[in-house]
């Protein structure tokens, strides 16, 4: 709902209410699964498959059962005066959160198989070596040797709060006819999420047991971050009053409102808890179980539920901080007589206090293990049953720098066009906080690389031809015809690297494997039966036992892109205010191959291996982005 006050052709004023709602519920097709009278014993109360990855394979009980219901309401106020050769405004939003989740992601159970048991100590296999990592992993499974799993006993479903506010005062000022100036300054609060259920522990060195829970013994999760001010100014300038060449500049500081996703669905990979929701205090504990390296035996209890057992702990910094970025930007416009204008910018940032994950309970180093070994963990003297610790923390730093360059033409005998190129480079230390952990929770500036959306050369086109009458024809006949293109070409994105079996000690599940030598030597990107060879995998090696490798973050990229689409359109005057507009569509007109990411398991099948197109990849075959040549006809009235 908005309402506009005008008290004078000076001063107007706008309010705004709003209510937003969401909800979201989903879990397996099939949920009749009763594992436990099948043999295995999880004391899962809910019925369905639990979650089984094995190294190579396809996993089951993908979708646990899980969902969300949000509902944020806000109101809106800004004040607009205008007085000589400024406008001003000034206002403010407050904003209030609801948050109801029910991530069941460890109810039933994770298991994972990576071949790694086999190899070091069962001897089932009688020459472990002579297999691939994939026959390890499925032995693994026959045998049930469990390398990691996990499972959360209790009710995990929480209603939590965020209440947020802001104010901003801001000037655009017309200095001369040349030279318009742009200022103001904004002031950012975001509270700490909240609710008063007394059921949001977190985890404090030094506390009797380790956990504290807000509203009992702990105001909030993590600081009130109130030194939020973010101040913008901006500038264009003509140098010449009769010319051509226009010169623009601008500076801001921006805070960033910081999802919920990773305090409640954050799906670590070394099978801690999903979140808050995942600790056992409060008046709904909930206990996170973490064993590794065990058999499975039928129709025994796996997790034991009712004793001390080694259990996982989800955690946030208590210097927790609001993540903030400095956007900054120079350019220059010079139009190329009357219908072209070019434009060369420079656009850059720097981000600060971006969220990252740790395991703060992070074993060392073992070479005589691939299991972590409970007594190393730091914490083990003080909290002998607290297995991975994972901790939201705002430490993660990252800069982009690019140099933009955009052509428009307009109206020049029916052509109309813009065309972009963008050269860019964006390094961080975590672009992806969410089920994702540094190689080394120690040591996150280790992770410092290219960040997961970088793409260094980036071209879009798109041309528009109004064509001229066609002949002598009727009108419905020889006009309305218009000719459109549309083009897309970038480089490949990076993609990381991680080994199938985590030999270093830590059981984080996020080793990268040592580089060795040259990626892409003897590799023809040709096609064979298996999928593509993408980079040559002689390239990286096993790390030694107890050791990380030294492959970086991001390191290697995969396949570009390139798409040219095509369209005709036939505009044909219905009445005065209707338009039938006839269209035929072609999409990717060569049939480039558009490929998705190679696989980056090192001791895979799929290592460095292209098996799929961009489309199907991402959940659209046959008619997505970049997928092989189609057309289609469609009809339109515009009215």
């Amino acid at each position: 709902m908005v309402y506009n006050r005008i008290f004078s052709p000076k001063l107007v004023n706008q309010v705004l209410l709003g209510v937003s709602s969401y909800n979201q519920a989903f879990h397996d097709f099939n949920t009749s699964f009763n594992v436990i009278a099948l043999g295995l014993n999880t004391e899962a109360t809910a019925t369905g498959a639990p979650s089984i990855n094995i190294s190579g394979f396809d996993g089951t009980g993908e979708t646990p059962p899980e969902g969300r219901n949000d509902v944020t309401g806000h109101i809106t106020d800004a004040v607009s005066y205008d007085v000589g050769k400024h406008q001003f405004r000034f206002g403010g939003e407050y904003r209030k959160a609801q948050l109801d989740e029910f991530y069941f992601r460890n109810a039933l159970g994770s298991f994972n198989f990576d071949g790694s048991q086999g190899v070091n100590h069962k001897g089932y296999l009688v020459n472990p070596n002579a297999y691939g990592s994939t026959v390890r992993a499925l032995a693994d499974f026959l045998a049930g040797e469990v390398d990691t799993s996990s499972f959360a006993s209790g009710d995990a479903e929480r209603m939590i709060y965020v209440n947020s506010y802001d104010l901003f005062a801001q000037d655009a000022w017309q200095v001369t006819r040349r030279l318009n100036v742009n200022y103001g300054l904004r002031y950012d609060y975001v509270g700490p999420l909240h609710n008063g259920d007394k059921n949001l522990p977190t985890f404090i060195p030094g506390s009797t047991t380790g956990l504290v829970v807000q509203g009992n013994g702990l105001s909030n999760l993590y600081p009130q971050d109130r030194n939020n001010f973010g101040p913008r100014f901006g500038l264009s300038f003509q140098p010449r009053e009769n010319g051509g060449l226009v010169v623009r500049g601008s500076f801001g500081v921006y805070y960033d409102a910081s999802s919920l996703s990773p305090f409640f669905d954050n799906r670590p990979s070394n099978g801690g808890p999903n979140g808050f929701e995942g600790n056992p205090a409060g008046t709904s504990p909930v206990q996170t179980f973490t064993p590794s390296g065990y058999t499975i035996v039928s129709g025994q209890p796996i997790f034991n539920t009712g004793a001390a057992n080694v259990v996982g702990i989800f955690s946030v910094d208590p210097k927790f901080r609001t993540p903030y970025t400095y956007n900054y930007q120079f350019g220059v416009e010079q139009s190329l007589g009357s219908r072209a204008v070019l434009s060369v910018s420079y656009i850059g940032n720097e981000s600060r206090k971006q969220i990252t994950l740790a395991d703060i309970n992070q074993t060392p180093l073992n070479a005589g293990s691939t299991t972590p070994v409970q007594s190393t963990r730091p914490y083990y003297s003080q909290y002998p049953n607290y297995g991975v610790i994972n901790q939201v923390e705002s430490n993660g730093n990252g800069n982009y720098n690019s140099l933009q360059a955009t052509v428009r033409t307009s109206g020049y005998h029916g052509l109309s066009t813009v065309l972009n190129y963008t050269w860019s480079h964006s390094l961080d230390d975590m672009t992806v906080y969410r089920s994702r952990l540094p190689q080394d929770s120690t040591n996150l500036k280790g992770d410092y690389g290219n960040s997961d959306y970088d793409t260094r050369n980036n071209f879009n086109g798109a041309v528009f031809y109004n064509l001229p009458r066609l002949g002598r024809g009727p009108d419905w006949l020889s006009s309305g015809w218009q000719v459109n293109g549309a083009l897309s070409f970038h480089g490949g994105l990076p993609f990381n690297i991680a080994t199938s079996s985590d030999n270093s000690g830590t059981g984080e599940k996020y080793q990268r494997p040592n580089f060795v030598g040259n990626p892409n030597a003897g590799v023809s990107h040709s096609i064979v039966s298996s999928g593509i060879q993408w980079i040559n995998p002689a390239a990286f090696a096993t790390p030694a036992p107890g050791t990380f490798g030294n492959l970086r973050r991001n390191q290697v990229f995969g396949p570009g892109y390139g798409d040219i689409d095509l369209s005709v359109f036939k505009n044909t005057k219905i009445w005065e205010r209707a338009t039938l507009q006839l269209r035929a569509e072609m999409f990717n007109l060569y049939n480039r191959n558009n490929y998705a990411q190679p696989g980056g398991t090192f001791g895979s099948s799929s290592f460095v291996k292209v098996s799929d197109t961009i489309g199907d990849a991402n959940g659209s075959p046959g008619i997505g982005p970049g997928e092989p040549f189609n057309t289609q006809i469609a009809v339109k009235i515009l009215f």
